[in-house]
């Protein structure tokens, strides 16, 4: 069965760092550790074992000496379990702002269709799902923008963020300093809209977004994706439904709908519920994910144990149960 047992923890709180009487710099972090087991469609995909991830996270604002002009910029470490080197390449970013509007220069930093109006309990069902043979839902298309560097433009309003985010060359996530010609990249461009907000309703969190990626050398289609997604917290109780749907450059099609309900039974537990489709074109099945949470809040630690089991796994009739 598909169980975990989650304990993460703030690693250094908040450190202030007075470099200069107009700039501070921020150190933040956490550290997961978790058990895993996994009852998957074979013996050998069966396991079970401990895991970890650690992360820092860096960030330094301040006053621009131009036009009452401010700055936010920033970057983050991960490491995982036993890797040899940790991850560098995390929300790396340079933003300029004046009043409500920003622009970003960044890495998986900028407002992407990685966000869910979903409401959940802990981790999110992608993540659960690890290890197991899930292959069709996705709760974040249309992360080509996101995953290279690209320029946002945010603005900010009474009802919501909106986002227009721009990356001239997919997989482009960087050369070596000046030396350029060393980055990885695979052509065509992509583009972003993206809004996040509660329409000006108390209680209300809801997220569109569209993107598409312009045709690569050899293809023959874009590639686009897009989301809508609407919550409604009820106060101790919370609602909601995501929906994604990504048009391959094959013309394939691919849809997965998240929907949530958490319920805050005091100031320390939480229970959710997550429920899930994946449902692909020329597939015999949708997918089906369901999901059972629970989070206990230990003032600087939270533990969570949660239950997931996969039903018609990659779209396959015939496929076994995973717990």
């Amino acid at each position: 069965m598909k169980n975990k047992l989650l304990l993460s923890s703030a690693l250094v709180g908040s450190l202030a760092i007075a470099g200069s009487a107009i700039a501070e710099t921020k150190i933040t972090g956490s550290a997961s550790y978790t058990y895993v087991a996994v009852s998957g469609s074979t013996a050998l995909a069966s396991t079970q074992g401990y895991g970890s991830e650690v992360q820092l996270d860096i960030a330094n604002s301040g006053d621009l000496n131009i036009g009452g002009l401010t700055y936010k910029a920033g970057f983050s470490m991960e490491k995982d379990g036993s890797e040899s080197q940790g991850d560098w390449g995390e929300g790396n970013y340079f933003s300029v702002v004046s009043g409500k509007t920003e622009v970003m220069f960044n890495r998986d930093k900028a407002p992407n269709l990685s966000q869910s109006a979903t409401p959940r309990v802990g981790q999110m069902l992608n993540t659960q799902a690890v290890g197991t043979s899930k292959a069709i839902y996705d709760y974040s298309p249309g992360t080509l923008a996101k995953d290279a560097f690209n320029v946002a433009l945010i603005q900010g309003t009474d009802i919501g963020s909106f986002a227009l985010v721009y990356a001239p060359k997919v997989g482009d996530t960087g050369g070596g300093n000046d030396n350029v010609i060393d980055r990885a990249q695979t052509g065509g461009s992509v583009t972003d809209f993206v809004y996040s907000g509660n329409l000006g309703v108390d209680g209300l969190k809801a997220v569109a977004g569209y993107s598409k990626q312009d045709k690569q050398t050899g293809e023959t289609d874009d590639v686009t994706a897009k989301q809508i997604g609407v919550s409604y917290n009820f106060g101790q109780i919370a609602a909601g439904v995501t929906r994604n749907k990504a048009t391959a450059n094959t013309g394939t099609d691919t849809t997965s709908t998240e929907y949530g309900v958490t319920f805050a039974a005091n100031d320390s537990l939480s229970l959710g519920v997550l429920y899930a489709t994946g449902d692909e074109d020329g597939k015999a099945s949708k997918e089906k994910l369901t999901s059972v949470t629970a989070a206990y809040n230990l003032g600087p630690a939270t533990l969570e144990v949660y239950y997931l089991q996969v039903e018609n796994a990659a779209g396959s009739a015939s496929a076994k149960d995973e717990f």
